[in-house]
C-alpha cells in the first residue's frame, strides 16, 4: 500500500476591503465596541456622533483607509484607518489591526504617537506588519483648533502581540523659511522667484535689510502661529505661519511669513524687517 499523502493546510482568505464595511471595532472616542453598517457605527444618542472608516464612502478609502496582507505565518492581517467623534469636532482617528475573520486584534490612537490634531491620511504606504501614514493637521506648539500645521510621517504596525506606532519624520516650515531668508538677504532672484508667492516676491526683492551679511545672523530661528501677528495686513495677504531671524550684534530682526501649500510643501507669503536704530 502507499504511504497516505499529507493534508496541505488551508489558507485562509485575504481580508478584503468589502469586509471592512461590516467589520467588528474596538472601544473608540469613548463609544462601546460594535459592528460597523456600510462603514460607520452610530452612537444610540444621534447627538453623541459615533465612529466610521476615514474618508468613506469617497473611493480613496481603498487606498488612504485600508490595507491588507500575508504576515510572516501566512495568516492574513488587515490595517483600517477610523476617525470618530463624540458629536462635535473630530478626534484624531485610530489604526485599528484585524486578523481573518475579521477579527480585532487591537487599535492605537494617532495621537499617541504624532501628537494632538484633527488627522487626515494625505497617502499610505505599506511596511511590514502595518501601514505608513502621512498624516496632516497635527498642531505645533501654539496651535489648536480646526488647523494644525505639522505634517508627520508614522509607522503603525502589529507586532504580534500589540499594535505599536513610531515617528519617521515631521515637517514644519523651518527648512523653506531659512531657504526664503537667505534667498532674499542674498537678493538670489531665482530662489526668491522659487520660494516666494507673487505678493512675497516684491518684498523679497525690494526689501532693506540692514545688516546684510549672512554670517552677521544667527542661525537659531523661530516660528510661531500667524494668528498673533499683525506684520503682514492687507488685502490678498494668506498665510499660516511667521518665522523670526535676529541679527547677532545689531537691532534688526527680519519676519518671514509661511503659507502651507501641500502635504510636507511650504511657500513664502512675505518678509519684512524690522530695526531700532
Amino acid at each position: 500500500m502507499g504511504a497516505t499523502p499529507t493534508p496541505t493546510p488551508s489558507v485562509a482568505a485575504p481580508i478584503t476591503a468589502g469586509q471592512m464595511l461590516t467589520a467588528p471595532v474596538p472601544r473608540l472616542c469613548k463609544h462601546p465596541a460594535g459592528t460597523l453598517t456600510n462603514g460607520e457605527l452610530r452612537a444610540k444618542d444621534p447627538h453623541d456622533g459615533g465612529s466610521r472608516i476615514a474618508l468613506y464612502p469617497n473611493a480613496a478609502w481603498q487606498r488612504l483607509s485600508f490595507r491588507a496582507w500575508a504576515g510572516e505565518d501566512g495568516a492574513p492581517y488587515a490595517a483600517l484607518v477610523m476617525d470618530c467623534d463624540r458629536g462635535g469636532v473630530a478626534w484624531p482617528p485610530h489604526v485599528v489591526f484585524y486578523r481573518s475573520g475579521p477579527q480585532v486584534l487591537g487599535e492605537i490612537d494617532v495621537s499617541s504617537v504624532v501628537g494632538n490634531g484633527r488627522q487626515g491620511v494625505a497617502a499610505l504606504a505599506p511596511v511590514p506588519g502595518g501601514v505608513r501614514l502621512s498624516l496632516a493637521n497635527t498642531y505645533q506648539k501654539d496651535e489648536d483648533g480646526c488647523c494644525g500645521t505639522l505634517d508627520v510621517v508614522a509607522d503603525f504596525t502589529w507586532d504580534g502581540s500589540r499594535a505599536r506606532g513610531e515617528v519617521v519624520k515631521r515637517i514644519t516650515e523651518k527648512a523653506t523659511a531659512k531657504q526664503a531668508f537667505l534667498a532674499a538677504l542674498e537678493g538670489d532672484k531665482s530662489l526668491v522667484e522659487k520660494l516666494f508667492d507673487a505678493k512675497g516676491r516684491a518684498e523679497a526683492l525690494h526689501t532693506e535689510f540692514f545688516v546684510t551679511d549672512p554670517g552677521d545672523w544667527r542661525e537659531d530661528f523661530t516660528c510661531g502661529s500667524a494668528a498673533a501677528d499683525q506684520l503682514f495686513e492687507g488685502e490678498g495677504r494668506d498665510y499660516d505661519r511667521v518665522c523670526y531671524f535676529g541679527a547677532k550684534a545689531a537691532y534688526v530682526a527680519a519676519f518671514v511669513a509661511m503659507k502651507r501649500v501641500g502635504f510636507g510643501t511650504w511657500r513664502a507669503a512675505g518678509i519684512q524687517v524690522t530695526t531700532t536704530d
